[in-house]
């Protein structure tokens, strides 16, 4: 995927910015940490998660063939 995309908003550049947040679970000393990437347009403050492309599978019979 590219490192730059247009904002449908106000058609600025969009940038990559990786958020981690913290989640604690009541009762616990247990702690989840979670990693986020998101498209972040800094000119409007508009924002979206980055969608991962699964790579392509070779052409082949399906296992259901």
């Amino acid at each position: 995927m590219s490192k730059s995309m247009e904002c449908p908003m106000c058609g600025e550049s969009m940038r990559i910015k990786e958020r981690e947040s913290i989640d604690r679970i009541p009762g616990h000393s247990q702690v989840v940490k979670r990693t986020t990437r998101e498209w972040v347009c800094p000119g409007c403050d508009y924002f979206e998660e980055e969608v991962q492309q699964e790579p392509s599978r070779a052409a082949g019979p399906s296992p259901t063939d």
